[in-house]
């Protein structure tokens, strides 16, 4: 009796239901992170060398080439050490770790509003297009939905963003700047799919400068910013991008250009096998081959293509695309679920075949897993099965043969799972590109 009662409400209240659960996990991680801090130890990984590299910045150095710490030299981009001389000015010199573990608590409870809110718009856009859907199925008897294919992402959801162990690690007991990088990202993404492109690309490019990771995303970014405004009118969006760049760099660049460069965005790096997570499983000689890491560095970009052949194939071709886009006014164009899948997708295909992952790498990604699981045809036990394989493997210290190879072969099926579901409707409207709402872009 009661069953009947509560399933139609949950089907026919995916919002409120949504709202409701979003704001008990809001008070659950607020004293899950509390909790954490009082009684579990806090390690010591980079804090202190992230301290000793804004030490020499704030000592008016800024060849980047002589900013080190005891672990190594930066070999991060200028909003790196711009955040972390804040941060620094904000514990005592660095010195306060307990007031440094309450500031990163309060950014892991941010970052986690702004993703709910981004699971709250692709939600919304479900609800209304099952909606749709159903109200159009009974007014012409007519199944056949197959030209408007959409994503079916419950409310209940959100909850797999607040299981992790490791995520909750890498804010109160590690303090990474990734944390950093992906709290400026998801505030850009968040802004992307509010129709908001300038200054989404804005908090995307200071992303970039903290951290260089989030430039998996730049390919997808890219293709969605043509998708919505064509050719030329993408060019001012990547000219934000660059600016903010070259603003954040320019004291380094006047000293030493090349010096910044080489080190912000050290594309040749050489990452140890003690660390790995996802390559355990290959003997130590192969990891370190430079072969290797040219051949990862090709499945990487021949994976993008066979993604972006599959979404252009769709939209009727590349022309087609790019015309659509200069013709098009409005900043929501795309539907908000086809930019999440887009964005996440090819940030996985990035992952996957990453020449190594450590740790503290699992933010990248940890986040769009729930979206991405609940973008296939996988049952709820194979989903729930993946989370719990994928969060093992990122828990096992150190990494074994197994825990790394369970790893990249969940991610590698949850790849090709993804390329062998239809392509969503790209158009929040559902409607064709003559019917577009003549909404001025911004």
């Amino acid at each position: 009796m009661i069953e009947n009662k509560v399933l139609p409400f949950i089907k026919n209240n995916q919002i409120k239901c949504f709202y409701t659960l979003a704001s008990f996990l809001m008070i659950y991680e607020l004293c899950i992170n509390k909790i954490i801090i009082d009684y579990v130890k806090y390690t010591e990984i980079d804090w202190s060398t992230y301290v000793q590299q804004v030490e020499v910045f704030l000592k008016g150095i800024y060849d980047y080439t002589k900013i080190e710490g005891d672990t190594g030299p930066c070999v991060y981009p200028a909003g790196h050490l711009y955040v972390f001389s804040l941060l620094y000015n904000m514990t005592e010199n660095g010195l306060n770790i307990l007031k440094a573990q309450y500031i990163f608590a309060a950014i892991y409870i941010l970052l986690t509003f702004i993703v709910f809110s981004i699971y709250g718009e692709s939600i919304k856009e479900s609800d209304k297009q099952l909606k749709t859907i159903t109200t159009s199925t009974k007014k012409t008897n007519n199944n056949n939905n197959s030209n408007n294919l959409f994503l079916k992402i419950p409310f209940y959801i959100i909850i797999f963003l607040c299981l992790s162990k490791r995520i909750h690690s890498i804010f109160a007991l590690r303090m990474f700047n990734d944390c950093i990088s992906m709290l400026l990202f998801y505030i850009s993404l968040y802004l992307i799919i509010k129709g908001r492109w300038n200054l989404g690309c804005l908090f995307f490019s200071c992303s970039v400068s903290v951290k260089m990771n989030v430039l998996l995303y730049a390919p997808a970014l890219l293709f969605l910013l043509l998708s919505t405004f064509g050719f030329w009118r993408t060019i001012p969006k990547l000219m934000i991008c660059g600016f903010v760049q070259v603003l954040l760099a320019t004291p380094f660049l006047l000293v030493n250009p090349q010096g910044y460069l080489l080190r912000a965005f050290e594309f040749s790096r050489q990452f140890l096998y003690k660390w790995t997570v996802n390559w355990r499983f290959l003997p130590e000689h192969l990891f370190l081959n430079k072969s290797w890491a040219l051949f990862l560095l090709s499945i990487h970009l021949l994976f993008i293509i066979l993604f972006f052949i599959k979404y252009i194939k769709k939209e009727g071709g590349i022309l087609n695309i790019l015309k659509r886009g200069s013709n098009n006014e409005n900043s929501k164009l795309l539907s908000v679920n086809y930019i999440l899948l887009i964005m996440f997708t090819i940030n996985l295909i990035g992952v996957t075949f990453s020449r190594s992952l450590h740790y503290q790498f699992y933010l990248w990604y940890f986040h769009t897993l729930p979206f991405l699981l609940w973008s296939t045809n996988y049952n709820l036990f194979l989903k729930i099965g993946f989370m719990c394989i994928t969060e093992y493997a990122w828990n096992t210290y150190p990494s074994t043969s197994t825990s790394s190879l369970m790893l990249f072969i969940s991610n590698f099926i949850l790849l090709f799972q993804l390329y062998l579901q239809p392509t969503i409707t790209s158009l929040r409207d559902n409607n064709n590109s003559s019917n577009f709402k003549k909404q001025k872009a911004k």
